[in-house]
């Protein structure tokens, strides 16, 4: 009889390790780029070019990525806000430095853009 409760426990045991493993992954939903949803922000579906200015607050050159405060992208329908993008191999980081006024383009859907250009803010 020992031995049919021990199996019987390591059955549930497994069965509850197995629930809480399946919680935990279908839980591990992570936005792109680390971005919350925000307010005001629209989800284009379909790839979407933008333009936008801001000024350059960080720089991961290591990491290809760029952060910008900017302003209102309306294209995409987002909201002036801070926002860390991804930043395409052909553009050049060594060229832009934290403080710069920037224009730059985004090419991405939903909340994934990367950064297509930069150059000064007219």
């Amino acid at each position: 009889m020992s031995h049919v409760c021990n199996t019987y426990r390591h059955f549930l045991v497994l069965a509850m390790l197995g629930g809480v493993l399946t919680t935990l992954l279908s839980s591990a939903e992570v936005p792109a780029q680390g971005m919350q949803p925000m307010p005001g922000m629209g989800e284009a579906k379909k790839e979407t070019m933008a333009s936008a200015t801001g000024t350059v607050t960080a720089i991961n050159a290591a990491d290809r990525k760029i952060t910008f405060n900017h302003g209102p992208v309306p294209e995409i329908k987002w909201p002036a806000m801070k926002m860390e993008f991804r930043v395409v191999p052909s553009v050049d980081l060594s060229k832009v430095k934290v403080g710069d006024k920037v224009r730059f383009t985004l090419s991405g859907s939903g909340n994934s853009y990367t950064v297509q250009s930069i150059g000064p803010a007219p």
